[in-house]
């Protein structure tokens, strides 16, 4: 299966999204959307950050949790037809619990005609939302068969039986690879085929610009930028460090003031330990060991790149990216992907100044002592550029910039 990064996966999703309840307001049924990727990726993540942006209600079921498919799509109940006249004369009916009849108004007639059904699960969403909802099965592929039917009866109709879904809910599934790797039940085609279905794989700029966004150790993200492959790379086809340990590796060690004393970096190698359990070749100490002598977890905040004064940061930056004469463009890399994702998330706060951000990128490409490639400095302006058009018009004024845009 193709794979896809988190940055294509969410184009995607959102497009289906809309897809979706253009579907639905032709009385089509919506497509159901699945997933699939190694565990502690952020599928669950991205799913739940799209939905919060959007405005839409999410409603999680982590479907290898549950005991009963009565969990998942209510219990038998028995149902009684109702039968009543409109104010303008039309004739209405419905089914109504059995245990509920006492609450039927007067001006209804309660027939003879029964039914077994089944009750709405305590899950279900009761108020429609007009931005949307989101059914999230999570672990689809973890639960049993008899599971696995009953979500194919909600995918094809949007309802089991004498339920339905609200309006504008969107299924999504999230499932672990059929590899071996993993505890999970086989899908045949049939089932397969009811739904799209994207192989997400966490890459190094996902997983930086969330980190970012998220108040991670800043020390923790440079170290994962300068070792990614290294760290999340899988061992004899297995997975030993994911980004979700790591991400927990990362707030464990975020308390050390100081890393590169004696005492920080025993402390840190034995919670690695805590952390990454599969780590048997002790990958991460390895590497933190290296990390520590370079004085790596020293380099200059990308908060100071955007904001401190240039004759200030500068100097700083310079030191950073040169060492006795030589361009360092490793470290340098590192520096260019955190100020990207820093103004990433400037740009996302209130109160943030375009002209700051447009200036500090000029004095970038003016300045006459090489900080960054200018690959890497232009590729950070396009990608700026293009998400924020509106906010950065200055920088499309200057000729080198424009030039290299264009190409």
């Amino acid at each position: 299966m193709n794979e896809m990064t988190i940055s294509e996966f969410t184009d995607v999703f959102n497009y289906l999204l809309d897809n979706n309840r253009e579907l639905q307001d032709k009385g089509l049924t919506p497509i159901a959307i699945g997933v699939e990727g190694e565990s502690g990726i952020g599928k669950t993540s991205v799913i739940q950050q799209i939905a919060e942006k959007r405005g839409m209600t999410i409603c999680k079921l982590n479907l290898s949790m549950l005991e009963e498919v009565g969990d998942l799509v209510g219990f038998p109940q028995k149902e009684v037809l109702l039968q009543w006249k409109a104010k303008d004369g039309t004739a209405k009916s419905r089914w109504w619990p059995e245990y509920l009849l006492s609450k039927v108004p007067q001006n209804v007639t309660v027939t003879s005609q029964t039914r077994m059904g089944y009750a709405p699960p305590a899950w279900l969403p009761r108020e429609e939302n007009t931005n949307g909802i989101i059914l999230l099965l999570d672990d689809f592929n973890r639960c049993g068969p008899m599971f696995i039917q009953a979500t194919m009866d909600l995918i094809n109709e949007g309802k089991y039986i004498s339920w339905s879904l609200p309006k504008n809910t969107s299924i999504v599934l999230s499932n672990n690879p059929d590899d071996g790797s993993y505890n999970v039940n086989s899908q045949d085609t049939a089932q397969l085929t009811r739904y799209v279905n994207f192989n997400m794989k966490m890459d190094m700029k996902s997983w930086s610009e969330w980190a970012e966004f998220n108040g991670i150790d800043s020390r923790a993200i440079n170290f994962a930028i300068l070792y990614w492959d290294e760290i999340f790379k899988k061992h004899n086809n297995v997975q030993t460090i994911n980004p979700r340990a790591y991400t927990t590796f990362c707030k464990a060690i975020s308390g050390i003031k100081d890393w590169d004393s004696d005492n920080s970096l025993g402390l840190i190698l034995n919670i690695s330990k805590g952390c990454f359990l599969n780590d048997k070749d002790n990958i991460v100490g390895t590497l933190f060991t290296t990390f520590i002598a370079q004085k790596l977890d020293k380099l200059v905040q990308p908060k100071d790149m955007l904001l401190q004064r240039w004759e200030t940061v500068e100097p700083k930056i310079y030191d950073c990216v040169h060492e006795n004469g030589i361009f360092k463009a490793e470290i340098a890399s590192i520096l260019g992907v955190r100020l990207l994702n820093y103004i990433l998330y400037y740009f996302s706060q209130k109160g943030s100044k375009d002209a700051v951000v447009e200036e500090r990128l000029l004095n970038f490409i003016d300045n006459p002592r090489k900080l960054m490639s200018d690959d890497l400095l232009f590729y950070n302006i396009k990608t700026i550029i293009s998400k924020y058009p509106a906010r950065t018009t200055k920088l499309m004024l200057n000729s080198k910039i424009r030039n290299k845009i264009m190409l």
